[in-house]
């Protein structure tokens, strides 16, 4: 069990994009905010966690701009992260040739969005991007908060989604054919304290049940009885994270929000969080 506070919970979802570029409906502060150096390796999920952690303020009101903090940790939660940049490379050598370069491979991996949220955050916690397919959600939350809760940081940042290039969408439908696959990344802010808990529970079911299944409800207390459960249908993990985030920040004392995540494959993981104490912190969600 983990304790800990939960501060402000964004989302960005700003519309389909094409293969490396910006979204069609952008924020209207997209590039005030992002800049533009780094787009020859940047694509448009890079773009969008950017957007996010840059643009963030925490509890405290300070800016993610840099040079305030030297211990977050930042967790990225991405079935597909980078592919956009990964097809590019691939495509770019097969058509053109001769623009290979050692230079690329660093900046067009699948974790390449992580380095850059750390980099420009100024963040020298725990960095790490984690697929754990349709039970990401789950997976980054725990793994952010065991960050917390062995000290090596006082604040997390948790981004969890996808921006899909073509060829994502094509592999996401091997074993989802019928769940949509739509854009956006969610954003929070977790610190060490004790208004809240975590519990985590994983297993796999013995005859599992075909497609996805995301889940996210609230009980009173211990029982059982609460508010019928909210169901996901898209691939995209990022909208019941947000959905279960913005729950958490409503819960009164006793009162438990619950994330359930199943997989085609039988393997299910779910987290269950109470809070404890009034909420001191910014309970805003953008």
């Amino acid at each position: 069990m983990f304790e800990f506070s939960l501060g402000p919970v964004t989302l960005c979802a700003p519309g389909p994009t094409n293969r490396m570029d910006d979204p069609e409906v952008l924020p209207p502060d997209w590039h005030e905010v992002i800049g533009t150096a780094g787009d020859q390796f940047r694509d448009a999920f890079t773009r969008t966690c950017l957007y996010l952690v840059l643009g963030a303020a925490d509890a405290s009101g300070a800016r993610a701009d840099g040079g305030t903090r030297t211990d977050d940790t930042v967790v990225i939660g991405t079935e597909y992260g980078n592919t956009a940049a990964l097809a590019r490379l691939q495509r770019q050598a097969a058509e053109k040739g001769k623009l290979l370069s050692a230079q690329y491979f660093p900046n067009a991996t699948s974790s390449s969005a992580s380095a850059f949220v750390n980099l420009r955050v100024g963040a020298t916690g725990r960095n790490m991007t984690i697929n754990a397919g349709v039970l990401t959600p789950v997976v980054a939350l725990w793994q952010a908060l065991s960050a917390l809760d062995r000290g090596r940081s006082d604040v997390g940042r948790l981004l969890v989604g996808d921006v899909y290039a073509p060829e994502a969408v094509a592999d996401a439908r091997l074993d989802t054919s019928d769940a949509p696959c739509r854009d956006g990344v969610a954003h929070a802010f977790l610190h060490t304290g004790a208004e809240l808990t975590a519990e985590f529970d994983f297993g796999a079911a013995d005859a599992p049940q075909p497609g996805l299944t995301r889940t996210v409800r609230k009980t009173a207390g211990r029982s059982a009885d609460g508010a019928a459960p909210v169901a996901f249908a898209e691939r995209n993990g990022a909208f019941a994270t947000r959905a279960f985030l913005d729950l958490v920040h409503t819960l009164e004392p006793t009162e438990r929000a619950v994330l359930e995540c199943r997989a085609p494959d039988g393997r299910h993981a779910g987290v269950t969080v109470t809070r404890q104490h009034a909420n001191s912190t910014d309970r805003r969600s953008l």
